[in-house]
């Protein structure tokens, strides 16, 4: 069934569209000012905002027994989320795809849908590695750094060559204590990155936070998912219209105003009302990503 919202305020990197979105079969099938001239159903926006879904990242759901992981997947709907980016640890090369298909068999039931990559220690970055990952399609690498000066034994010009075309970012994660050595190891990082053109991100992610839009896109998540575009699934959140939530992002509405959200539709379905959850397993899709990086041009 075909239906048009109307006058809905649009809230994208911290501005207000006005706008009506035509919706048909799940989709969003065309977005304009008005659509004078359709007879389909139509519904008044003009009160509300509707704003794309968060997407985090979090490897604690993977890690859960079924009861457990419920509970956690509807505390991530009640913050507006429909979707997460979840790290396998592999600690050695041979144990990619069995560790791969543990984590995808963790999540067969998620209702929530997911991307799926690796972490591991700097010293298993390997031309052989990045190969594997190509072949499997893992859409970003986390890399576990524990000093700055390991970085210098990695033959980043060979791991470039290894990635293309598939090109998937990597991500490093900084496993320091002391303040001085975190930051030499960013610098590091930061330079050699840029110096080798290899696809990676210069920050780390951090647990249980939203992934920036320039992480997004450079894993290749981004416009695809937490976007609201022509052609689109039909997936946002629902906020009645207010001055405390005019002009700010997406990651503040999710960390302080999630509790204003009056409903979550995630692929046209609504999965949340008011305090309301509608959990339904296995109603969650693992991502797969086509081309990691690109809408971006490499490098950091």
């Amino acid at each position: 069934m075909a239906y048009i919202i109307e006058n809905v305020s649009i809230l994208k990197n911290r501005s207000l569209k006005k706008t009506s979105l035509h919706i048909e079969d799940n989709r969003i099938n065309a977005l304009k000012d008005r659509f004078s001239k359709e007879r389909s159903i139509r519904m008044d926006g003009n009160p509300y905002i509707i704003t794309p879904t968060p997407i985090i990242y979090d490897n604690e759901v993977t890690r859960l027994n079924p009861k457990q992981q419920k509970d956690h997947i509807q505390g991530i709907i009640k913050k507006g989320c429909t979707m997460f980016l979840a790290a396998c640890h592999v600690n050695k090369e041979r144990e990619l795809s069995y560790e791969l298909r543990k984590t995808k068999n963790m999540l067969l039931n998620c209702a929530v849908d997911y991307v799926i990559c690796i972490k591991i220690p700097l010293k298993i970055l390997t031309v052989s590695l990045i190969r594997s990952c190509k072949k499997e399609r893992i859409p970003a690498v986390f890399v576990e750094i524990n000093n700055h000066a390991d970085l210098y034994k990695v033959p980043w010009g060979w791991i470039k060559e290894a990635a293309f075309p598939f090109n998937c970012p990597l991500i490093p994660q900084f496993s320091i204590e002391d303040e001085e050595e975190r930051k030499k190891a960013q610098e590091v990082w930061t330079a050699i990155m840029k110096d080798a053109n290899i696809s990676s991100i210069k920050k780390e992610l951090m647990e249980k936070k939203v992934i920036p839009y320039e992480a997004l896109i450079k894993i290749g998540i981004y416009p695809f998912k937490g976007n609201i575009y022509q052609g689109g699934e039909v997936t946002y959140n629902l906020y009645e219209k207010s001055r405390s939530i005019i002009n700010i992002d997406e990651t503040e509405l999710f960390h302080y105003h999630y509790n204003r959200i009056l409903a979550t539709y995630h692929k046209g379905v609504c999965i949340r009302a008011g305090e309301k959850v509608f959990y339904q397993p296995g109603f969650g899709e693992q991502m797969e990503i086509k081309v990691p990086s690109f809408f971006s041009a490499g490098g950091v």
